[in-house]
């Protein structure tokens, strides 16, 4: 089975509608804002789980015979239909570290560094024979869909991990991601929408503040205004009442004058201080 390790690669919305006093409407809004966030959140995380993983296996760790490996798992994808129907082209298998080689048996499927068409490459078959070279061991292996054994034994040296699972059709997305057009629309592009969508909800929110703000200390200024221009018109008002109070004094008089003019009453005159033999 012919595995081939993958080249590193480029690798709130202004409320219009009226709120009734249960607050039905603003409650219906809430709850499709909280679940297009937990999708986007979902989303955000399968993402960067799969960025992780395929950074980490592709550029960062080449331990254990220069294969990947998370926590002593190593991961591979199956390429061709030679361990059918054990595993299928498309199968993501996950290996274990093989600290004793002295323990692998007959029957155990490995994951080796061998040749094929010129080429090192990886590639995963079940142990078929078992020879004692003194110091080391040789592993003969034959492929489950394979009528004969691999023409090349393997060295305990060249075994990089023995099958322990796998799962279907993962391996396909795998392949995928390695690829510089796979990790740009899987990884690449939905981090970048999910930081753009905070980012735009961050100055929404920012813009919100402000705006408040604004309204607050406009409050207060129409307030104070609304003082000034009060006080004003009680001053106003005050000098209209001395005013008219001064006319109808003036009229009064003018009237009281009148009416003793006209009954014959001489108007009083002002009585003249007599002086004093002191003075």
């Amino acid at each position: 089975m012919k595995k081939k390790l993958k080249e590193p690669s480029a690798a709130k919305d202004v409320q219009t509608q009226q709120v009734n006093e249960n607050g039905e409407v603003v409650k219906e809004q809430s709850k499709k804002q909280k679940i297009i966030g937990m999708l986007i959140n979902v989303l955000l995380v399968v993402a960067i789980a799969l960025a992780a993983v395929s950074t980490y296996v592709s550029y960062v760790s080449t331990s254990g015979n220069g294969v990947p490996s998370i926590l002593g798992i190593r991961i591979f994808s199956i390429q061709t239909k030679s361990m059918y129907p054990t595993l299928l082209p498309g199968d993501l298998i996950f290996d274990v570290a093989v600290n004793d080689p002295g323990e692998l048996k007959k029957g155990d499927i490995i994951t080796y560094w061998t040749v094929i068409n010129g080429e090192r490459v990886l590639n995963t078959h079940t142990i078929h024979e078992i020879y004692d070279g003194g110091d080391y061991r040789i592993f003969s292996t034959k492929g489950d869909n394979n009528t004969a054994a691999d023409p090349l034994t393997v060295h305990e040296a060249e075994v990089v991990g023995k099958y322990v699972a796998r799962v279907g059709g993962l391996g396909k997305v795998f392949d995928y991601l390695q690829t510089s057009t796979g990790f740009l629309i899987v990884v690449v592009i939905p981090v970048f929408l999910f930081f753009l969508f905070y980012l735009i909800q961050f100055f929404r929110v920012l813009f919100e503040y402000q705006n408040v703000k604004n309204l607050i200390k406009y409050e207060q200024e129409r307030g104070r205004t609304e003082d000034l221009i009060a006080e004003e018109a009680r001053r106003q008002q005050e000098t209209k009442d001395r005013e008219r109070a001064a006319l109808e004094a003036e009229l009064r008089e003018k009237l009281r004058a009148e009416l003793m003019a006209d009954m014959g009453i001489a108007k009083p005159e002002p009585e003249e201080k007599k002086e004093t033999p002191e003075q």
